[in-house]
């Protein structure tokens, strides 16, 4: 009864359409749920994600739950979890690329997730990183522990968003580090991230947890835009 007043006063919106949501619903409608560019999540391998980074990083497995399409609805939940402080979105969409792709064996050996960092200069401006509840969507979903301090951005960068692919990586090369090695010894770690464009960000990251000796590491990101 209290849930359905509060509703009524403070209606549920859809972040991707704008409409109000009935129903248990949160964040999404269930039109815009069926409307989002979902990919092939069954083909890991030799997929458009793995051939991104082809002699660049070498991933077990790596997929993306949906294509960024341009003013799309994608484009809207991003924006709204990125710069609207939406936090929720994340949460939803890391729940959902869960569900779905864990339909397939993707999951099964994953020892932890591990959320791509950005920098504390960022984090305070921003109050948060998006892909910590993306991170948190999977968990909610896989129960996969969470690792949120074994690598940080230690360099403050400028946004990628109007760079070409050659000054994305020079942009972000070595502006991660290492904190904790061992702690990740031998594990199979699923890196987690909300879009991928030029894999620059990626690449870098990646390239620093694969120093870590006996390291797996696969990739998920809830969009791609290429």
């Amino acid at each position: 009864m209290f849930r359905a007043l509060f509703n009524l006063i403070y209606p549920k919106i859809c972040y991707a359409c704008g409409e109000a949501i009935n129903g248990e619903l949160q964040d999404i409608c269930v039109t815009c749920r069926a409307e989002l560019a979902y990919l092939n999540i069954r083909e890991f391998q030799n997929n458009p994600i793995q051939q991104l980074f082809w002699g660049r990083v070498e991933f077990e497995k790596a997929t993306a739950f949906t294509k960024f399409e341009k003013k799309g609805k994608m484009q809207h939940l991003l924006h709204a979890l990125k710069y609207k402080g939406i936090k929720d979105v994340g949460l939803t969409l890391g729940e959902l690329a869960a569900l779905e792709i864990g339909t397939t064996d993707f999951f099964n050996d994953i020892d932890v997730i591990i959320p791509v960092p950005i920098h504390a200069k960022k984090q305070k401006t921003r109050g948060y990183n998006q892909s910590h509840y993306i991170a948190q969507g999977i968990q909610n979903i896989t129960e996969i522990a969470i690792d949120f301090d074994s690598i940080v951005k230690e360099q403050h960068t400028s946004s990628q968003t109007r760079k070409r692919r050659f000054e994305r990586y020079e942009n972000v090369t070595n502006t991660f580090n290492l904190l904790n090695k061992n702690k990740l010894k031998g594990k199979h770690i699923l890196l987690v991230d909300d879009v991928v464009t030029t894999g620059s960000t990626l690449e870098a990251c990646a390239t620093q947890l694969q120093k870590i000796e006996g390291l797996k590491l696969s990739l998920l990101t809830i969009s791609v835009s290429y």
